[in-house]
């Protein structure tokens, strides 16, 4: 599942141009209402919306082996979110993955994720370029099995590595992944901040098919191919 197309709120355009374009160093397009941003592989968009509150999660790939560099790169860039041990620097052994874990000036939370499974790897420095794409979006919702099972259906999808849970449940893949957590539970790892039912445009592909998400509520579309 790729995500090529991530559409979000937000009342802090300026501050947001600023942190792409000087601390990730990404491209960006910028205006008074829309803030685009080049995030390898996706199209990051935000629109400005006054009196909108609430953060979002999303995570960016980047190459297998560049977590330790990633980290170094970032440091001086945005402070790292830490968990309740202090950690900063997480392990997710059943996804075979290493991620640092970060907010944007809008509170978002964001997250650079190297998988392991995915045969990703360069050599070299960390720098912007090795931001492959946005890999995650946080989808919460008042009935987390019922929207995982409609993203499979609709989309051919599976969770991902597990069956589905009531309170979090992944569905995709390494590429690409929906993150359905139950609405109010606190984005990972220990941000106190509680996944709310926002406004989100998701545009991508799987196995050739073209596909939307859009909500809340939640409203799927596939794209349908001509004979």
């Amino acid at each position: 599942m790729n995500i090529t197309y991530l559409e979000l709120l937000s009342t802090e355009l300026r501050a947001l141009a600023d942190f792409y374009s000087n601390a990730l160093e990404l491209p960006v397009n910028a205006s008074s209402t829309r803030l685009e941003v080049k995030a390898g592989k996706t199209d990051l968009v935000f629109f400005k919306t006054d009196g909108f509150d609430g953060a979002y999660h999303f995570a960016f790939n980047i190459p297998e082996n560049q977590i330790i560099a990633a980290r170094e790169w970032l440091a001086p860039r945005a402070p790292f979110l830490k968990d309740e041990h202090g950690n900063d620097h997480f392990h997710h052994e059943g996804w075979n993955a290493d991620a640092v874990y970060f907010r944007d000036p809008a509170g978002n939370i964001l997250e650079f994720i190297a998988r392991h499974d995915l045969k990703n790897a360069v050599k070299g420095r960390f720098n912007s370029r090795q931001i492959l794409n946005v890999s995650e979006i946080g989808l919460p919702s008042q009935d987390v099995i019922t929207l995982a099972n409609e993203l499979c259906s609709r989309l051919r999808l599976s969770v991902f590595k597990g069956e589905p849970n009531a309170n979090f449940t992944p569905v995709g893949d390494n590429d690409g992944l929906f993150i359905l957590p139950m609405e109010n539970r606190i984005w990972y790892p220990d941000t106190g901040v509680p996944a709310k039912l926002l406004p989100v445009t998701v545009k991508g592909e799987t196995n050739g098919r073209g596909w939307k998400v859009r909500g809340v509520p939640y409203e799927i579309s596939v794209e349908r191919h001509s004979a």
